[in-house]
């Protein structure tokens, strides 16, 4: 008898003890058995031990078919587990080698953004030889990891609660105290801390830290995070030892400046026009100094370089010997009125060479015989106040940085050389087009009220005294408004955005006509300051530095810039630089204190979107006026205006009352909007915003007369003005886009800078409203906008772009000037879309202003302005008044399929660069 048990031969049922064969055989069995139950060999019979050898008496174990498939199955199941050791082996040697790719990279290239690297300690450029020195140097950065999730990035249009609670959470006052033992002591000049080797000297423990880095990653904004962010709790200032590299690192030499494109039409929407290469511009021989701590400030210089490339003429100022200065701001303003219209030409197309200067420094403008230029390129353009400012922006575009990269970067730069109009000590707004999501997202880096400030501490503040001095200072938020911007859309690292202003810093700057006429408006109030007088003044004869003179920045503030380059923007708020910023702020008489710093986030929302025909319109929620700019836009589109409307004096005195009486509207209901965080604003941004309520608000303009009150154009409330602000506009090479505005508020702002830091502080306490003081036509104060502990105050910025329905950017514009910026976006928006105008002619045209309180249609002093036409809208009811100061200033930059044409403002001296 036979038994296929486990596959083995056994004896018939007798008692007699196992043979050694049958022991063997059970063994095999049993292993067999152990190595895989679930496999299906162990449950069919196999041969035990050697093939074709007798066992048990003399019985064979005989193959079957399925002792036969079993076997296949075995090398099956070997193959398989072969193959598997060598899945394993490839995929840890393929592991191995990437990391020794990472290892090797991060020692032979640099590293990613925020991160430390050794820097080149001096670098010369010749025409034939570049000699590069580095140097190794340890930093150590210290701050508090208290990130927070991104905010809400639901349109203000949609009814998202969320969005807009209706207050925010109150942090308790206790826990925002500074503990006087944990002050650090600090020396008066920032210059003697900022070596490269420094020993903190301190009068308490040293609290254990956290070393960390900026954030700088390049998540795609589509992965933004819903949720609000929560303020972190308040922490005493801490001992921050620091070390930091002084070296400045090298200029991108490249010479690939890419062809400017001629065009026989100058209608941006024209696609039928030709173009043509130009040659590139051969680059400078430079050197670059391995320090700026050396810089002096207020130093004066007479000998002036070549003239501005923005100048029709190559003469500059003489010598730098122009008239000298009056501190009177009624002169300032007569100047300014002499030449409103001087920058003002034809509007003809120019060839736009693109000056690629490796060494980049301001220049000299002849204000007498300057005209902006109409810049017309192929794949990306800048515009800034400042024609160095948008050089290093292209230049950033050119080296693969992102047009955020490039907005920040030439921020900055005007931080030094406009920083009457703005700087790192206001606050900013900024709109960002990302043509792959076909959306457009809003950073509101705005100035915030101090924890400290309530109602009762200005009831008998005049708003006047908020727009000087230390009680007009708010917690700034320009650079987190930077750092959020650049951690979702930057693609360069932080360091490389901030060295062109350390050139910048070192070399200096030029007085500009507009920047001597904010000196003198400012006059009195400046005087009291060491840093500014030092850098602004005669030291022999006690007056403002006269127009053209070189200016060189304060010491303190260029040693800031270099903290900003080692440490980032994040350490302006819990870092070295954030005690350092808290001190001045205590020396000066602020409320604004370490805590206000350190618990400061700037939000990143989606921006609130109108359809304009058959485009759409992006503009930045409340607080930014961008709602009310698209509520005037659709009031006026159902005119279907063209050239015709502004063809002779009759058709324009038409056109000019109905875009008046349109302002009027949409300023009534300015006044209704605020901190979103603070009030439930959504309906009447959904009203702004939809094009019915412009239809109806049309319907009430009638064309020959006024309304007879200004209640009749639903006004309710008034507010506060703010003046001091520059724009700043960018298309990148892949069609993303970047508007911006930036503000100090008023001219310097405070008129206060910090000893330590260099830093003009703002006056942005300025543009709250306060309860009880109506205005001559006896409309109260917004409450809304009235002064609440971490509560942003109602703006006029309103960076915008239109973006057609297959997600190509159209028209990129922003504004400066206050309350003028909203008139001055319309005017240029319609001048452009409707009145067939190129965006030069279009910033060129003299412009006029309404805002329906004061009950005044102004208008900037021009022979545009014949006594015909004003006779005929005096007829129709408008009061008439002339301005004689600057007013608004607009850079824009418009695209279509042939080209992109970008103007900056004649009445600011700006400039335009791109490729």
């Amino acid at each position: 008898m036979h038994s296929t048990t486990c596959g083995i031969g056994a004896s018939s049922s007798s008692s007699s003890p196992p043979t050694p064969s049958m022991q063997q055989a059970a063994a095999d069995g049993l292993k067999m058995g152990l190595s895989n139950n679930d496999d299906a060999m162990n449950k069919i019979p196999l041969k035990s031990g050697v093939d074709d050898e007798e066992k048990n008496g003399g019985e064979f174990i005989h193959d079957t078919a399925t002792a036969e498939e079993a076997r296949r199955e075995l090398r099956r199941v070997k193959l398989l587990n072969l193959m598997k050791k060598l899945t394993i082996g490839i995929i840890c040697f393929i592991g191995i080698a990437l990391i020794s790719y990472v290892i090797i990279s991060l020692c032979f290239s640099e590293w990613p953004k925020s991160g430390t690297m050794p820097t080149a300690a001096s670098i010369t450029k010749t025409n034939t030889t570049t000699t590069p020195e580095t140097t190794s140097t340890t930093r150590t950065t210290t701050t508090t990891t208290s990130e927070t999730p991104p905010p809400n990035t639901t349109s203000l249009g949609q009814s998202n609660p969320t969005n807009y609670p209706n207050l925010p959470q109150t942090l308790s006052s206790s826990t925002s105290t500074i503990e006087s033992t944990n002050t650090i002591q600090t020396t008066a000049n920032l210059s003697a801390t900022l070596t490269d080797s420094t020993t903190p000297t301190t009068t308490s423990p040293i609290t254990p830290l956290i070393t960390t880095t900026t954030s700088t990653s390049t998540t795609n904004a589509r992965d933004i995070d819903i949720n609000p962010p929560i303020p972190p709790s308040a922490s005493p200032l801490l001992s921050l030892p620091t070390t930091f590299n002084s070296s400045l690192l090298s200029d991108d030499n490249s010479n690939n400046n890419g062809p400017a494109v001629a065009s026989t039409s100058t209608s941006p929407f024209n696609s039928n026009s030709s173009s043509s290469n130009g040659s590139d511009s051969s680059s400078n021989n430079q050197t670059l100094s391995a320090s700026i701590l050396g810089v002096g400030a207020g130093a004066t210089t007479t000998a002036l370089p070549p003239a501005s490339q923005q100048s029709t003429t190559g003469a500059s100022v003489a010598s730098g010997t122009t008239t000298e200065a009056s501190p009177a701001v009624e002169k300032a303003a007569a100047n300014d009125d002499k030449d409103a219209d001087d920058g003002a030409d034809d509007g003809k197309v120019m060839m736009t060479e693109v000056k690629d200067n490796s060494l980049l420094k301001d220049e000299p403008i002849d204000a007498k015989n300057f005209t902006s230029k109409l810049g017309v390129y192929e794949k990306a353009a800048v515009c800034s106040d400042k024609p160095v400012c948008s050089q290093i922006g292209s230049n950033i575009l050119k080296e693969g940085g992102s047009a955020v990269d490039s907005a920040i970067a030439a921020l900055l730069c005007n931080g030094i050389v406009t920083m009457h109009s703005m700087g790192i000590g206001g606050g900013i707004l900024m709109n960002v087009y990302i043509k792959e999501d076909k959306q457009a997202y809003s950073v509101d880096g705005r100035e915030v009220a101090p924890f400290a400030v309530t109602e009762d501490k200005f009831n008998n503040v005049d708003n006047h005294d908020l727009l000087h001095g230390p009680l007009s200072i708010a917690v700034p938020g320009e650079l987190m408004g930077y750092h959020r911007a650049h951690e979702k859309f930057g693609k360069l690292p932080w360091k490389k955005l901030v060295e062109p202003s350390l050139q910048i810093c070192k070399d200096g700057f030029y007085v500009t006509k507009h920047q001597y006429n904010a000196l003198a408006y400012k006059d009195k109030h400046m005087r009291n300051n060491t840093i500014l007088k030092k850098m602004f003044y005669n030291e022999t004869t006690n007056t403002i530095h006269p127009i053209g003179t070189h200016i060189k920045p304060a010491e303190e503030l260029c040693n800031t810039y270099k903290l900003l380059a080692e440490n980032g923007p994040y350490d302006f708020y819990n870092g070295t630089l954030a005690r350092l910023v808290a001190e001045d702020l205590r020396d000066l008489g602020s409320l604004v204190d370490f805590a206000d710093l350190e618990i400061y986030r700037a939000d990143l929302v989606s921006s609130v979107t109108m359809q304009l025909g058959n485009d759409i319109l992006y503009a930045n929620p409340p607080i930014s006026s961008g709602t009310v700019v698209a509520n005037i836009l659709s009031i006026l589109e159902g005119y279907n205006f063209s050239s015709i409307d502004i063809k002779d004096t009759k058709h324009e005195a038409v056109t000019i009352h109905r875009i008046t009486e349109a302002m009027k509207f949409g300023f009534a209901k300015r006044w209704e909007l605020g901190d979103a965080r603070f009030n439930d604003v959504r309906d009447l941004v959904s009203r702004l915003t939809n094009p019915e309520t412009g239809n109806e608000l049309r319907n009430k303009i009638n064309d020959s007369h006024v309304l007879e009150s200004i209640a009749e154009y639903g006004a309710q409330f008034t507010g506060e003005d703010d003046v001091g602000t520059s724009a700043l506009v960018v298309i990148a090479p892949n069609g993303d886009a970047v508007s911006v505005t930036s503000s100090v508020n008023d001219y310097f702002g405070s008129g206060l800078a910090g000893k330590r830091t260099g830093i003009i502080f703002n006056s942005a306490m300025n543009d709250f409203s306060l309860p009880g003081k109506s205005n001559l036509f006896a409309l109260p104060p917004s409450p809304t906008n009235f002064i609440d502990a971490q509560k942003r105050p109602l703006s006029s910025m309103s960076p915008m772009i239109l973006a057609d329905r297959e997600g190509d950017v159209k028209m990129v514009v922003s504004a400066a000037g206050g309350s003028k910026i909203i008139s001055a976006l319309v005017e240029v928006m319609a001048g452009v879309l409707w009145m067939n105008e190129d965006i030069k002619k279009a910033i060129d045209r003299p412009r006029y202003h309404h805002q329906l309180s004061p009950n005044v249609l102004e208008y900037e002093k021009s022979g545009h302005f014949t006594e015909e036409l004003l006779k005929l809208l005096t007829e129709r009811g408008q009061l008439v008044k002339p301005f004689n100061y600057t007013g608004s200033v607009v850079c824009g930059i418009v695209k279509n399929a042939t080209a992109i044409y970008a103007n900056a403002d004649y009445r600011k001296q700006g400039g335009v660069v791109g490729y």
